[in-house]
This record gives C-alpha cells, structure tokens and sequence, in this order.
C-alpha cells in the first residue's frame, strides 16, 4: 500500500486566517469609538448646542464691535471651545474602558498601547470636527465675512491645534476614576477656557491670569484661529507651546496607558 502524496496531506491541513493588522486593529478601535460617542445624544448636544447659543449670544452682544471683526473673533472662539469641550470629554471617556476591564481584554486581544492610544486620538479627533463646522456655518450664516479658502484653513487649523486637549482628556481618563474622570474633565475645560481667553479677551484679566493664559495651549488655538481667518502676523511663540504641551503629554499618555494595562517596558 503505497503512502498518499505530500501534496494530499499538506493540502487537507486547516488553514488559519491571518491576523489583522495593527493598523486594521487600530482602525477598527476608532471607528467602533468614534460611533459611540456621536450615537451619544446628550455628548452631541453638549459639545455642538452650547457652543452654537454661546456664539449666537455673545454676537448679538458684542458683534458690531471693531466693524463686525469681534464677530469673527466670537466664532473662532466659541468653535475652539466647542472643540476643547469634545476632545476633553472624548479623552476622558478612556476611564470607562478601563474601568469594566475592556481596555485589557483590547491589549490581550492583540490591540497594543500604541495602537490603543493612537485609536483614541483618532476618535477624538473625528468627534472634533462637528463642534467647529457647527460654530462655523452659523458664524457665515450671521454675518461673518469668510471666504471658502480661509473658512477652511480656520477649521483645519482649530482641528490640528485642539491635539494636545485631547491628550489632557486621556491623561485624565487614565489617572482619574469613575465619575471622578468626568468631573476633571469638566474643569479642565473650564479653566482652560477661562484662562485661554475664549470667553472673553485674556487682556482684560489680571496680569497673573495673562500669564497663565499665554502659557496654555488654548489662548494659542485660538490666536492661530484669529490669524488663519483675518490674516496677520503668525503667531510663532503659539505653535512652540501647542508643540510642547502635545509632546510632554504624549509621554504622560503613554506611560499612563501601560500602568493602567499592567505593561512592563519590554
């Protein structure tokens, strides 16, 4: 009896499919983040109506100042705090993956920290976007004078600048626990609204204040915003900060992610 061919006992072997990935894993994360927080109501309300009514209220109040110019001010503004309060509150939302031990099962799964981390920027990034076109289009709908060019170099830049705010809300998602995590984020953003400068100008606070504003990143967002919309001098000492909180909080990011994972540096 002759043996069957190597052919024949190679082929009838089960074939495993291959592993996705890390850019597929990583992909898939930010998507799967990304529904569930725009499928969230009260999220969108809060990151899109707020914003919206601050606007339409602080332009009937002090629009026709500098000859309609405060008006587009107000708008670059209000969309940066629109888009602060999504990123914070999108970072901070990582704690509630922590807490019921799905970030584990993610990482054993094969999802690693850095395709983790990477998936939440990206969620929080896409939740971003409907904040600033909101504030936007009702901004050229009440009036602000913007061509389609400088509109959307004013979002792109919004959009880019706001990084390091959602790195600020995963940190606290990491750090922080439970409600503890929401309730960080909210004054988080609050302060940093208030000292940024989005709710009104930084110059008519005290010196103290002045000098924490120009030392965060969202009185930058904003200067950037104002100088891609109106044009000017750009602010240099702005990109330096934005690129220094972005990179100091990276690491935080990074290393908060492994204790909270249990990951030692291998």
């Amino acid at each position: 009896m002759t043996a069957a061919p190597a052919t024949t006992l190679t082929s009838a072997r089960p074939r495993t499919a291959a592993a996705p990935s890390a850019a597929l894993r990583t992909v898939r994360y930010a998507l799967h983040t990304t529904w569930m927080t725009v499928t969230n109501v009260m999220f969108m309300l809060f990151t899109i109506a707020m914003p919206v009514g601050m606007y339409l209220l602080f332009g009937m109040m002090f629009g026709e100042q500098g000859g309609g110019d405060a008006r587009g001010m107000i708008m670059v503004n209000m969309a940066a705090y629109g888009g602060l309060g999504a990123a914070v509150t999108a970072g901070t939302q990582i704690q509630e993956d922590q807490r019921n031990g799905f970030l584990r099962q993610l990482v054993v799964a094969g999802l690693s920290p850095r395709s983790f981390l990477l998936g939440s920027v990206m969620a929080a990034s896409a939740v971003i976007a409907p904040a600033l076109i909101a504030v936007g289009i009702a901004g050229i709908l009440s009036g602000v004078e913007v061509g389609p060019v400088a509109f959307l170099a004013t979002i792109a830049v919004l959009w880019l600048g706001l990084l390091p705010t959602i790195l600020i809300g995963i940190v606290l998602g990491m750090v922080l626990r439970g409600g503890t995590a929401m309730a960080g984020g909210v004054i988080t953003m609050m302060a940093m609204a208030i000292f940024g400068g989005l709710w009104m100008p930084l110059e008519t606070f005290p010196d103290w204040m002045q000098q924490i504003g120009h030392a965060i990143p969202t009185y930058w967002i904003s200067r950037l915003g104002i100088w891609s919309l109106q044009g000017g001098e750009l602010p240099v000492t702005g990109l330096l900060v934005i690129g220094a909180w972005t990179l100091v909080l990276g690491v935080l990011c990074a290393l908060s992610l492994r204790r909270a994972v249990g990951l030692k540096r291998r």
